[in-house]
Formats: C-alpha cells, structure tokens, sequence
C-alpha cells in the first residue's frame, strides 16, 4: 500500500479549502445570503481541520475500520468502499474534550450556525434572508478564532480585515460583561431588601444544599452565599495509583458552564457571561476508586457469591 501525498483527511486540505471558503464569503457583502451560506461551510471545515490537526484517525466513522486506514492516506482494501467520516456534532464533541478553548458555547453556536445551512439548503425557508448579521457574525468570528489557535492560524491568516473581526470577538465579552453584571445587580437588591432573619436562614439552607450536590463550590457574587458552579471536562485525565491502599485518583480539569445559588436565586450560564463576574476560573474534578473498581476486577464478596452460585448449581462428584 502506499499513501498518497496529500490526504482528502488531512489539516491542511481541509484548512485549505476551508481558507478558499472564507475567501468566497467575502466576496460577498455582508448582507448578502450567500455570505452566510458560505460562512457555514468554511466554519466546518475549519473545526473538521482542527480535529485532523491531533490526528485525521478522529474524523474516521467506526463503523468500518477501513475508515482508519482511508484516514490514514491508504489505498482502499474493498470493493466499492465509500469513505465515510463522523458527524459534525461529533466533530464539536472530541474537540470540546481535546481543547479547552472549545467551549460549550462555541459548541452551541457553530451547531446552531450549521443547523441554519441544513435549513437553507433542504428546506424552503430562507434563513439567510432574514437573518441579521449581529446574530452570528461576531460568535462566527469568534469560532474561526478559537479553530484558529488550535491550527496556529492567527485570525489574519483567516480572514481579511481581522481589525474588525477582532473587534466585533471583543464586543461579545463586552455584552457578556455588562448583561451580567445587570442581573448581579438586580438580585443583590432584592437580597438586601430581606430581612436579616430571611438572608440567615436562606444562606444556611444554601450552605447545606452546595455540601450535598456535587459541583465546585463558591461565592455567589449577588448575596455571598456558599453556591455551586458546574463544568464541563477539558483536557486530559491525571491518574494516581497508590498500590499500597489500593486506590486509583483521577483528576481532569473542568471549565465553568453554569452557576446556581439557591438562597438568592441568581443563576448564569455561558463561560463568557461567568468570567466576566470573576467565576471563569476553570476548576479540578477528583474521583476515587478502589482498585477493584478501576480496573473492573472481582472483589472478595464477588468471588464468595460466585463459589455460593457453583455450590448451589453442581451436585457433589464422587467419581474420583
């Protein structure tokens, strides 16, 4: 077998022709249908080459382990083989898990963006008529970015006035900043407008609530009560084994993805809207096992209730 020398799976073929995409949405105005329509496709090519870039093996579909070697760049090894690679959805997936800079809201609007396509393109509505510019040019720029670092593509290597791409990445934390800060504010009033009575007894149901869920826990920023972000796994997997004890510790770092606190009622959502109120620190994720329970071996009460079942299901032999 031999491999040819540019893989169809490849980063650089898919950032290729995802950089001739974006060139082709440009030559659009902004206003034009066709400069949303070919932002989708240059988006998912750019997350298709982001994901090649740790291996092209990860865009391979399991269902057949000829995908693999296609991905490989080998000659096909079947009749009638048609390479067939793993959603885009799954695409978002493993690079939200293989870099922290995807977050789940990149994840939700390049899904989202790529849902508009499918709607243009299989249905009768016209998405991109009617779909102003501020609802997803500034997030799109800020995809390309973070597809970008991943591939070690600066934004002016993308696209072709990145001043103003840039610009409209910084409007996004700008909003985020000051939409959450409002909401702070509004339920900060209405806790200190309680009695002293109602904010103790609130704070003590918080303090107990946030020690019996799990999530890492924090101050809320309106009312100062014990509260719980919750996150999303990034990155790789720290695994500790201590023979002596026979336990296993994983440890993974988390990125924030909401907040809730219980004795205000102040909730948020997004990494974003979360940083811009100083709870966008990403947090550390521990779980212990037993040994038995890691590496799925049969403990002493398994084997006792093992020999228990063979007494009770084989009659004594006398033939020896």
């Amino acid at each position: 077998m031999s491999a040819p020398l540019q893989l169809p799976w490849s980063s650089d073929a898919l950032l290729n022709k995802a950089r001739l995409y974006l060139q082709k949405m440009e030559s659009y105005s902004v206003d034009d249908w066709e400069h949303g329509l070919w932002s989708t496709l240059a988006l998912e090519l750019l997350a298709r080459a982001a994901l090649a870039s740790f291996s092209p093996v990860l865009l391979a579909d399991q269902k057949s382990w000829r995908n693999l070697t296609y991905a490989l760049g080998f000659d096909a090894t079947a009749k009638r083989f048609s390479p067939s690679s793993i959603s885009t959805s799954e695409v978002l997936a493993r690079l939200s898990e293989l870099s922290s800079e995807v977050t789940s809201e990149i994840v939700g609007f390049c899904s989202q963006h790529i849902e508009r396509r499918n709607g243009e393109l299989h249905t009768g509505e016209l998405v991109f008529f009617q779909l102003g510019t501020s609802q997803w040019l500034p997030n799109f720029y800020s995809a390309i970015e973070v597809f970008g670092k991943i591939l070690q593509q600066d934004l002016s290597e993308l696209c072709r006035d990145p001043v103003s791409a840039k610009a409209m990445i910084d409007s996004l934390k700008d909003q985020a900043a000051k939409a959450v800060q409002s909401d702070i504010n509004a339920y900060s009033k209405v806790w200190l407008d309680k009695s002293a009575a109602e904010r103790e007894k609130a704070s003590d149901q918080a303090a107990i609530w946030a020690t019996k869920h799990s999530g890492h826990r924090v101050d809320c920023p309106a009312c100062k009560s014990p509260a719980l972000l919750q996150g999303g796994p990034s990155g790789s997997v720290w695994t500790v084994i201590d023979h002596a004890q026979g336990e296993v510790t994983q440890r993974q770092t988390m990125l924030p993805t909401s907040f809730e606190c219980i004795a205000c009622g102040l909730r948020i959502s997004g990494l974003s809207r979360l940083s811009a109120c100083g709870l966008g620190d990403a947090f550390i994720s521990t779980s212990q096992y037993t040994a038995a329970e890691f590496f799925d071996l049969y403990t002493e009460d398994d084997l006792e209730e093992a020999r228990q079942e063979g007494k009770q299901q084989w009659e004594p032999d006398f033939n020896e």
